[in-house]
């Protein structure tokens, strides 16, 4: 998978990452719809390459419900804090696994 292709998982950890930041409303509304797709994008990749549900699948899943824009989940800004985070890692360590696949 080349650096260009990897972008559905980099950008949303890059973005997760700076919703750390006190940041205007509209950047938290634009990071949900960014999430949802790619973690829709990563999903679909994922069952496609093992034709199977996994865990990549499934976690993937629940980001993309919990991020949703449609029927947003509400919760406290701390209670964000760590779950923006943890997203963040996830789409990293996909991205920094799919380019340790890619080149052995």
């Amino acid at each position: 998978m080349t650096g260009r292709a990897r972008l559905y998982l980099l950008v949303p950890a890059g973005l997760l990452l700076l919703a750390i930041f006190p940041l205007p409303y509209g950047y938290y509304t634009l990071l949900r719809l960014v999430v949802t797709v790619c973690a829709i994008i990563a999903a679909w990749v994922s069952f496609k390459a093992k034709e199977t549900v996994n865990w990549e699948v499934v976690a993937m899943g629940l980001i993309a419900i919990l991020f949703n824009p449609l029927a947003p989940v509400w919760l406290s800004r701390s209670v964000w804090l760590p779950i923006d985070l943890v997203a963040a890692g996830f789409f990293a360590y996909l991205a920094m696994r799919s380019e340790a696949k890619t080149s052995n």
